[in-house]
């Protein structure tokens, strides 16, 4: 029986701080020589998940942008993309507009994005997103709202308090109806800024476990995973396990869980099941 291995990054596979640990990393890269299918799919970026992957040795593909795309791991080449439809998008920019929220609205390729946002209308939580990330090129502004990128967008994020975010999540979903994959969740590294992850409605992490399946050709699907984002994902794999600094949604939709993201578990998990031998079903 074949078996993918899919994992979340940050708070998942990386432990504090985003780091992804020696002891993971030379962990999988040798699971991995021995025959373990693994990947990521995360919410980040290619670039900035490559940045904080570096070193691992990743052979099948990896998704990117919440499930906006798959890509060849190597090469950044576009395997499969789920791109945000026009009149969408101007309902998003015009709903943030009135809520007085800014949306940062990514666009062009994975190994080339884009991030524009509204300047002088940052919110607290925007200015951190900004501050963990001095020097990132693919930042730019915009000094009006009708210069907010419309030409082939994948994803935005939209920072701010919960209750303003939960607003703005209500009145996003009632306009587009279900063209739209609409994600809050409270932000890993800052638990006071609520994050609305936005993309197309096939770009998710279950997406992205379907078309791994088919492409790999795999019988099983097993997952990692600690936030709201990653529940899709759980409904999608055969097995799913969180981590135990997870969520309580995520704690309660998972198979089992595991040890915190601060102790290598997911290598711990792999390598005691790996042990038993290759087929071997996992269980915690």
């Amino acid at each position: 029986m074949s078996t993918l291995i899919l994992s979340d990054l940050d708070g998942t596979l990386l432990g504090p701080g985003a780091l992804l640990s020696a002891a993971t990393r030379d962990g999988i890269n040798d699971l991995v020589a021995d025959g373990l299918l693994f990947t990521y799919a995360t919410a980040r970026s290619y670039v900035t998940a490559s940045r904080v992957t570096d070193g691992l040795d990743l052979r099948v593909p990896v998704t990117v942008s919440g499930g906006a795309f798959q890509l060849d791991p190597q090469t950044g080449a576009i395997l499969n993309e789920e791109r945000i439809a026009d009149d969408d998008l101007d309902t998003v920019v015009q709903l943030c507009r009135e809520h007085r929220i800014p949306p940062i609205v990514y666009n062009g390729s994975p190994t080339d994005e884009r991030a524009t946002w509204m300047e002088g209308e940052e919110s607290e939580g925007m200015r951190r997103f900004f501050a963990d990330r001095v020097g990132d090129r693919r930042f730019r502004t915009a000094t009006d709202w009708a210069h907010l990128p419309r030409d082939g967008v994948f994803y935005a994020t939209i920072i701010g308090e919960a209750a303003a975010i939960t607003a703005l999540t209500e009145d996003i979903a009632a306009a587009t109806e279900g063209r739209l994959s609409l994600i809050a969740q409270i932000d890993t590294h800052h638990p006071q800024d609520t994050y609305l992850e936005l993309s197309a409605a096939r770009a998710t992490k279950a997406h992205a476990v379907a078309w791994l399946r088919d492409y790999l050709s795999v019988d099983r699907v097993i997952a990692y995973g600690d936030n709201l984002n990653d529940l899709p994902m759980f409904g999608a794999a055969d097995e799913a396990y969180a981590v135990a600094n997870a969520a309580p949604e995520v704690l309660a939709a998972a198979t089992g869980v595991i040890g915190a993201n601060s102790e290598d578990s997911v290598l711990r998990h792999l390598a005691t099941a790996w042990s038993a031998g290759p087929a071997q079903v996992i269980r915690s």
